[in-house]
């Protein structure tokens, strides 16, 4: 039974926002932990088992279905955001992303670069206005998103309510729970105040709108189907003949693997044939899920029949949904970077002389994508790990992987608001 007062807060929170932050956010095993040795479909699996329950409550207590997933702490984990993407959230919020927001796993995924200090005094309004004015400057012609977080319960209390229960992987039975101190009345009212003003600073700019994570999907939507004619994909291939990396093309942006896909269906489907498509469809198309085959050092350039690749790539993607780690033909075995290069080149050379190639030289196209390196990936997600709740020294070499795998499926959100 639930007294007055919880009524009170329930409908005065229905009036806002909700999202979801796990079930139990800082209990162990947290996120990172139960999917800490588990592959892809495995993982993906565990976490609709272990976070749909939690879905659901949102749902029925608040009577909406809620609009981002904001990730706890350092529990970070690629299948996280594609299996909440499957549950019907559309977004994921922090993690190892940037500000602005991309598609990852094909959920619209973003980080929160500025923080709000809960605990701030008057004096420090100046710096933290300066803050968000250098986020704002940095916005190409004043478009953009600035995402802000706080945690509202640290305006009240001194140390956060999970740091003296589940810190080090450390679980406190329930009756032994220890209650954060709480700050003075004086100095929370302060920090509101504080925050008061700093909203009050961000509407003082004509141009700036206030928006929540339920309005973010329809900023940043997509054509209900993405269509390139031959011309746009004759043009990715030039650029994917040589560099591994997202691309943008009319007001519509592909990532690696789908533009893998892309190639392939157009080689095997239609200039095999001698037909030119009028368009092509691009769907969403996970990485490898499995360790892909990386070409040995000082072995970087080998030949390949680009059709052969092609179909071999099209009948995987079709049944998986995912690009292959690996393909082997006549004991040659080729990769993601091979099959992505192999078949880039062959549409370029379709595109001069109106016919495919028997085979291209292949060796110039890097294993993972430049994402990888643009965002220094992996020592970000590796930093996820110092989140003070999980055990200490924890790693995970599953995760990391993963994550460098499904970084085939990163591209940027376009806003078109």
């Amino acid at each position: 039974m639930r007294d007055a007062a919880d009524w009170m807060f329930i409908s005065a929170l229905r009036k806002h926002d909700v999202a979801y932050q796990s079930d139990f956010h800082s209990v162990h095993p947290t996120i990172s932990e139960y999917l800490a040795d588990e592959e892809w479909d495995e993982g993906v699996k565990k976490v609709i088992e272990h976070e749909s329950s939690g879905l659901e409550d949102i749902t029925r207590i608040f009577r909406v279905k809620p609009s981002a997933f904001i990730q706890p702490g350092g529990s970070w984990a690629p299948q996280v955001p594609y299996a909440m993407m499957t549950l019907g959230v559309p977004v994921y919020a922090d993690g190892i992303f940037e500000g602005e927001p991309v598609w990852f796993c094909n959920n619209l995924c973003l980080r929160a670069p500025l923080y709000f200090p809960e605990h701030s005094k008057i004096d420090d309004l100046a710096s933290i206005e300066e803050g968000f004015d250098k986020f704002y400057k940095s916005k190409r012609e004043g478009v953009g998103l600035i995402v802000i977080f706080s945690h509202p319960c640290m305006f009240i209390t001194e140390t956060f309510w999970d740091t003296a229960n589940f810190t080090d992987g450390m679980n406190t039975p329930k009756e032994r729970y220890v209650t954060p101190v709480l700050r003075p009345r004086q100095a929370y009212t302060e920090s509101l105040r504080v925050f008061e003003e700093f909203l009050r600073h961000i509407l003082g700019y004509q141009n700036v709108s206030v928006v929540t994570f339920r309005e973010v999907p329809s900023l940043y939507r997509e054509p209900k189907e993405r269509m390139l004619s031959l011309d746009q994909v004759l043009s990715l291939a030039r650029d994917a003949a040589s560099v591994n990396d997202w691309q943008i093309v009319d007001g519509k942006s592909i990532s690696p693997a789908e533009l893998l896909r892309v190639l392939a269906e157009c080689i095997a489907n239609y200039l095999c044939k001698g037909v030119e498509p009028g368009f092509i469809y691009v769907r969403p198309t996970l990485g490898p899920t499995s360790k892909p085959c990386i070409r040995p050092i000082g072995k970087h350039k080998k030949t390949a029949d680009p059709l052969h690749l092609s179909r071999k790539a099209i009948e995987f993607v079709e049944e998986y949904g995912r690009i292959p780690s690996a393909i082997t033909i006549e004991d040659l075995t080729f990769g993601p970077s091979d099959l992505l290069e192999a078949t880039a080149k062959a549409v370029v050379y379709y595109s001069r002389f109106r016919q495919l190639p028997s085979r291209v030289e292949i060796g110039d196209v890097s294993d993972l994508p430049l994402v990888v390196q643009r965002w220094n990936l992996s020592e970000k997600t590796k930093s996820q790990w110092g989140w003070a709740i999980l055990p200490q020294g924890f790693t995970s070499s599953r995760i990391e992987e993963l994550t460098m795998w499904q970084a085939w499926t990163v591209r940027p959100a376009i806003l078109h608001a």
